[in-house]
């Protein structure tokens, strides 16, 4: 079949033969574009880079307004001109300015810079005086075209004025005078098997680059009377092929479906909203339903657009979408605390109906019914494994970061709850619950196919319960609406184990691998351990897990020897997405900086067999502390070992890994020094010392942070009463130890945090004389190096400030409370140095 119209030659042809109603629309903007193009000569279109005035339509919208707002952002001597239904110009600005202040993207600056036109796109001239048009033909330089009605369950006459023949106006400005750039808002909707989900028949479909769709699979998918607006995002497509042939640059955007922007501001009226807060409505979920589909954030969208079209070396001319998310696995609902019932869509159905108009999805059920077959299939596939986005790659000169599903659920739920008084529909409520997260291990077992047992021995199911039951009291003070985003921390360290030992049943030679002569970096917290840590793993003679790994300690693929550790891994993007929506690191950049990319503590695999101290510092759960007190750690210092040899084998799959010592740091390892030597029977430690009156009201000053992200506060009084107990109890620990065992003194080497703040390369050289280990020039440097870029850090950044007063503590209490601790240091003949006062 020959093509329909002219293309670039990067684009393949449109083949088949639109709907009558279709292709007689479509010869009429031709017969436009032909007349206009014909009646007058018309000026050279400008280069991006020289774009001083541009017109947007569908400021207003969900879409519309993040491309406002990151057209002025990008290009300061950037105007927009946005024409707007409003009565004058004045009108049209308060819209403009309530759309994004709805969004909490409205910025003060932005307001000389933005053009209100009260106007009309559906009319000729976009319903302006003659004058006003004819001053806007000149001062245009590109158009940016989102305006359209994106109702789904509309025939195609229903939208044909807004969607098709409004396009015909915006071409007639961009045909006079001068030819103007135009950037089309499109729809990756125009693909069945998108839409679709790639399930049933569409289940073996690409979406390849620069692809168009096939007619004959749209008019089975897409009735002219029922799916109309995928027909009218094609013939406007068609038309603007046609129009780039007399000279107009033209790029077409495919757009994802994109529901919420990463802030979690949601577009309310969205098919996918709808259907997540009718899920939430009557408790139920339809078999079948998966995570998969696509959930883009909306200003990723919006900035990915603004950077290609002001990029004047873009190469490519239809942009697909395709959200390469960070997490490597799909979420389920449950993986959020969403325990719903499943239930056959026909009874899903039935009950949404019966809550007549109050249901989220009343008056969608024709376009529901249509898509269920596909969408409630089980057999559906996530877009970014299925559509080519190398234009949009290619094209756009920023890093393009779409945010995970734990991201964009997370927001959406925060903004709904923060915005009470304006968001529709109820709020899905999480849950914690044991045997629902028992449930999903058993899932997870068979999901990876392990023995349950292996993955999830009774000892970690014990310290779930324990935890889960821990949690969920009153005392504990957690708010219920962190509970999802802890129900899918769990979930994700479910998954982590079960991952471990898969890895372990494809590589059997990981069980072989061995780890000698670990360094264990101990001391209280906030007495230089993770200041000392970074420091000594700028040596390459060191091994040391970065924050990154402990996220997903397996690696999708198992591409240890180049991947892994690469800037492309996708376990670094997929951390710093969780960090971010967490809050944690703004929460304490002026107490502890987290970096994923530098070393961090080992906690992250206790936590994994749910018995780690850490949590009794997340929480006020006095009775997991005593539980973990009573019970001991062999087990768990046995899955750390576990879980070294896993890091252990995957180091050695890089080029010249050497037999590298692992360099660990954990202040809670001195509540368990027994099961860590024995564990690690050639340990070696590096014990941090400093006046308890110095860390005690730091410590207690980040205790409170750490636990304002999920919990209300208790009286400052309690805190510092608990931790001074908890932190004096872990040094009595160490003391007690230390004593029974002489034989180990050997491997114990004591250093002072004021030592080691003043004079750190003289620490070093002195650790690295105690073991015997050679220090070479070019670890120096590296070294140097990093305490330079630190010492200017910590010049710009605000200092931490707290009083022992601020949690009822005084010297004389901390005296008396580490009276032992102190005592071991006098005894033991350490230097005094190691105290102050």
């Amino acid at each position: 079949m020959s093509e329909l119209n002219p293309l670039p030659p990067e684009v393949p042809p449109l083949t088949g033969t639109l709907p009558s109603r279709c292709q007689r629309d479509l010869e009429s903007l031709q017969r436009f574009i032909d007349q206009k193009a014909n009646r007058s000569s018309i000026g050279p279109p400008v280069s991006p880079l020289d774009f001083r005035e541009v017109l947007l339509t569908g400021a207003t919208g969900f879409l519309g307004r993040y491309l406002l707002r990151d057209l002025l952002r990008r290009n300061p001597d950037l105007t927009v001109a946005c024409i707007v239904r409003a009565d004058h110009s004045q009108h049209a600005f308060s819209r403009i300015r309530a759309a994004l202040k709805e969004a909490e993207i409205w910025e003060d600056e932005f307001a000389s810079r933005i053009h209100a036109i009260a106007g009309n796109i559906q009319s000729p001239q976009l319903g302006l005086e003659l004058s006003r048009y004819a001053l806007l033909c000149e001062q245009i330089d590109a158009v940016y075209h989102l305006a359209s009605d994106v109702s789904l369950n509309s025939s195609y006459l229903d939208l044909q004025k807004t969607n098709v023949f409004s396009t015909q106006n915006v071409l007639d400005l961009c045909l006079t005078k001068r030819l103007k750039h135009i950037f089309f808002a499109s729809t990756m909707g125009v693909f069945p098997e998108y839409i679709h989900a790639f399930a049933e028949e569409y289940s073996g479909n690409q979406i390849t680059h620069q692809m168009q769709p096939d007619i004959s699979s749209m008019k089975r998918a897409f009735p002219l009377n029922l799916l109309g607006y995928p027909w009218t995002k094609l013939l406007v497509e068609q038309c603007l092929f046609y129009a780039a042939r007399i000279g107009i640059p033209m790029a077409i955007f495919r757009l994802p479906h994109s529901s919420a922007a990463s802030t979690g501001f949601e577009n309310q009226g969205d098919i996918g909203a709808r259907f997540i807060a009718s899920i939430a409505d009557v408790e139920l979920i339809p078999e079948g339903f998966t995570m998969k589909g696509s959930l883009a954030a909306a200003d990723v969208v919006t900035y990915t657009i603004a950077a290609i079209s002001l990029n004047p070396s873009r190469r490519f001319t239809i942009y697909h979408y395709s959200e390469d998310h960070s997490l490597s696995y799909d979420v389920q609902l449950a993986d959020f605390g969403l325990y719903y019932r499943v239930v056959p869509y026909d009874v899903f159905k039935r009950t949404c109906l019966a809550r007549g108009k109050k249901s989220p999805l009343h008056g969608y059920w024709s376009i529901l019914d249509s898509f269920a077959p596909y969408w409630f299939s089980g057999d559906t596939a996530a877009p970014s494994h299925r559509v080519c986005n190398r234009a949009l790659r290619a094209d756009c000169p920023i890093p393009i970061t779409w945010p995970s599903a734990y991201t964009m659920l997370r927001r959406s739920g925060d903004w709904a709850r923060a915005h009470l008084e304006t968001w529709p529909y109820c709020i899905p409520e999480s849950r914690l619950n044991y045997d629902h997260l028992v449930n999903r291990a058993r899932s997870l077992a068979r999901e990876y196919d392990v023995p349950f047992d292996s993955a999830f021995p009774a000892w970690k199911l014990e310290g779930l319960r324990q935890l889960i039951q821990a949690i969920n009291k009153p005392k504990a003070k957690v708010r219920k609406e962190r509970f999802g985003d802890l129900a899918f921390d769990f979930t994700r360290m479910l998954r982590n184990n079960a991952a471990l030992v898969a890895e372990r049943q494809r590589y059997p030679e990981i069980k072989k691998q061995e780890i000698f002569r670990p360094v264990f970096i101990v001391g209280a917290n906030r007495t230089g351990t993770t200041f000392l840590h970074r420091l000594l793993s700028r040596d390459s003679r060191f091994w040391s897990l970065r924050g990154y790994e402990y996220v997903e300690p397996v690696l999708l693929g198992g591409d240890y020897a180049t991947l892994a550790g690469s800037k492309n891994d996708p376990r670094r993007v997929f951390g710093r997405d969780l960090m971010d929506a967490s809050g944690v690191a703004d929460m304490f950049k002026d107490v502890h900086h987290f970096d994923l990319d530098e070393p961090e503590e080992d906690l992250g695999l206790l936590k994994m067999g749910f018995a780690a101290w850490s949590v009794t510092v997340r929480f006020h759960v006095p009775e997991v502390a005593h539980w973990l007190a009573a019970r001991g750690s062999e087990e768990s210092y046995a899955f750390h070992r576990y879980a070294m040899q896993g890091y252990t084998y995957q180091r050695r799959q890089r080029p010249n890994s050497g037999k590298e010592q692992w360099l660990f740091k954990m202040p809670f390892h001195l509540f368990e020094l027994k099961a860590l030597i024995k564990t690690y029977p050639d340990a070696l430690f590096i014990q941090t010392h400093r006046e308890p009156a110095q860390f005690m009201g730091s410590w207690s000053s980040l205790v409170e942070r750490a636990r304002s992200l999920s919990c209300d506060p208790h009286p400052p009084e309690d805190l510092g009463a608990e931790q001074l107990e908890f932190m004096s109890r872990m040094l009595d620990c160490m003391v007690n130890f230390r004593t029974n065992h002489p034989e180990l003194e050997d491997r114990w080497l004591d250093i002072s945090f004021y030592d080691l703040v003043r004079s750190p390369m003289e620490i070093v050289a002195h650790i690295y004389n105690r073991f015997g280990w050679s220090l070479k020039p070019e670890a120096v440097a590296v070294m140097d190096h990093w305490l330079e870029l630190q010492s200017a850090q910590r010049k710009n950044q605000e200092r931490h400030k707290y009083h022992l007063s601020d949690f009822n503590l005084t010297r004389e209490k901390v005296k008396e409370a580490f009276s032992h601790y102190r005592d071991f240091l006098t005894s033991s003949g350490i230097r005094s140095s190691m105290l102050l006062g």
